[in-house]
């Protein structure tokens, strides 16, 4: 669940800065009072962020990131490289995905660990392991259309598409997929798992007992 409400937090936060961008060229049509909402977003989620006892370093990290995209933008002129650190970010995740999943290191898993403090404790867990993949790659194939649509709007030049997209489509999409990929990581983990260090299902060895009495 505190899986679930970081990626909620982060979608939200990542969207207004992007609305104040988009709003203000849609309708003036020039980059400097744009990035004057972006920014003031942003630092409203970083103040947000502080107030609310989270960590300094992700309000920063956070806060930086839409400087370095406005800083982007003025050297540029060009509106739509507004969104082109993100977009990398997103691109590299997509790449990266794959990789992990061949290497049994789902993003998602690696994340639970962080979160949770139990490191890669999850991996001795069989049904943890192919939950967080099955999981991670539905994740990424919904990631991997929409960050393509978003590079093909970006070679367009369409900041304003970028920003209505990421607002209207994506955010929404990111919060369904988060809620519907929780519940099916909590169907998918509700079976015992059937190896003998497993640290979440201790009665795995009790149900391989059972198993092995009726065989």
């Amino acid at each position: 669940m505190q899986l679930l409400r970081q990626v909620g937090a982060h979608v939200l936060e990542t969207a207004l800065p992007v609305l104040g961008f988009t709003v203000l060229f849609a309708a003036t049509g020039q980059i400097a009072p744009s990035l004057v909402a972006a920014l003031a977003a942003a630092a409203g989620v970083a103040l947000f962020r502080v107030r609310q006892a989270q960590k300094p370093w992700a309000a920063l990290a956070g806060f930086g990131v839409s400087v370095g995209a406005g800083a982007l933008v003025t050297v540029s002129g060009n509106a739509a490289d507004f969104f082109l650190p993100l977009l990398v970010v997103r691109g590299a995740l997509v790449v990266a995905t794959p990789i992990l999943l061949l290497l049994r290191l789902p993003p998602f898993g690696l994340a639970y660990g962080v979160l949770t403090r139990q490191g890669p404790a999850w991996r001795r867990c069989a049904v943890q392991l192919r939950a967080f993949t099955i999981v991670n790659l539905v994740w990424f194939l919904i990631d991997a259309a929409l960050t393509a649509n978003q590079i093909r709007l970006y070679l367009d030049g369409q900041a304003v598409a970028m920003g209505a997209v990421k607002v209207l489509i994506e955010a929404p999409a990111y919060l369904l997929s988060a809620l519907f990929l929780w519940r099916l990581h909590r169907r998918l983990i509700a079976r015992p798992c059937r190896r003998p260090n497993c640290p979440y299902h201790p009665a795995g060895v009790a149900f391989r007992r059972t198993w092995a009495s009726r065989r």
